[in-house]
């Protein structure tokens, strides 16, 4: 199961790299780093990968040149620092990216704090982080059942996005509710390093179909904060990865049969009816003669 989530993950970062790479040329570092926040917090703590805070003085400027550009390659080849990052992030492999030189330069610029060295404060962005801060600090089973609900599809989003469980399942209170068509989330909270992780996940999710769903309608940093609650929570509820209930397997197989069936007696019927046709054609070609 591990494998499987890890290889997901590592196939959505790749996709996500080429594709971001295209545009990228032109960016600043602050937009270069948009493409990091699902894997990394600068000062935020351990997510999928490492705490960016301080990587400059942690590292030389031009092993991470090297390491941003091709950490696969420079891990494969031996290099000591990568070999214990990809150890001590449960062998989760960064994805190479087609970043230049000038480009990672900007990122780390952008990791410091810029050429200033400190950011401009957003007071509608701090009032937000206060309110998500309470929320988390709380951790109120009103709050858990609000996140509940959104990631269920009873509460509506406010931006008006699909629910969670329309392609994802969580497994509450040992009911397993919601999709199959994508990974079951129920321990998510502890496989992506907690709040920020699963934040990451939500706002830059590596993978195209679900940046797709959401881009027109976002999920806000409340929701997100409910929605981390309530998987907290699941993963609490959980000690392993649950098994699918057999009911929904078998719901979704009749279902699949039932339109197989359909198919083919649509087609059956299709040629009898050009047979029958044929039939009065001939008929009535020698009666005219």
């Amino acid at each position: 199961m591990k494998i499987r989530f890890k290889t997901f993950v590592s196939l959505g970062l790749l996709t996500t790299a080429l594709l971001c790479s295209v545009t990228t040329e032109a960016q600043d570092g602050a937009t270069l780093y948009k493409s990091c926040v699902a894997c990394h917090t600068i000062g935020g703590g351990k997510t999928v990968g490492p705490d960016l805070k301080g990587v400059t003085k942690r590292r030389t400027k031009e092993w991470l040149v090297k390491f941003i550009q091709s950490p696969v390659k420079i891990q494969k080849a031996g290099d000591a620092d990568a070999v214990a990052l990809f150890k001590e992030y449960n062998n989760m492999p960064m994805p190479d990216n087609a970043m230049t030189d000038e480009q990672v330069v900007k990122l780390l610029d952008h990791i410091d704090g810029g050429s200033s060295g400190a950011e401009t404060v957003d007071p509608l962005a701090a009032a937000s982080q206060h309110r998500v801060d309470s929320i988390l600090k709380a951790n109120s089973p009103q709050d858990i059942q609000v996140g509940r609900e959104l990631f269920y599809g009873t509460r509506s989003f406010t931006n008006g996005g699909v629910s969670c469980a329309s392609c994802h399942n969580a497994t509450s209170d040992g009911e397993n509710r919601g999709g199959i068509l994508a990974k079951d989330l129920t321990k998510v909270h502890s496989r992506v390093g907690g709040f920020a992780g699963v934040k990451g996940f939500i706002q830059s999710a590596p993978f195209p179909s679900m940046n797709q769903s959401y881009k027109n309608a976002p999920v806000t940093d409340d929701e997100i904060a409910y929605i981390g609650l309530f998987l907290k929570h699941t993963d609490e509820q959980n000690a392993t990865e649950p098994a699918k209930s057999s009911a929904w397997m078998i719901s979704y197989t009749l279902v699949a049969a039932f339109l197989i069936v359909a198919a083919i007696l649509l087609i059956w019927g299709r040629r009898r009816r050009t047979s029958v046709n044929e039939e009065i054609i001939k008929r009535q070609e020698k009666i005219s003669k």
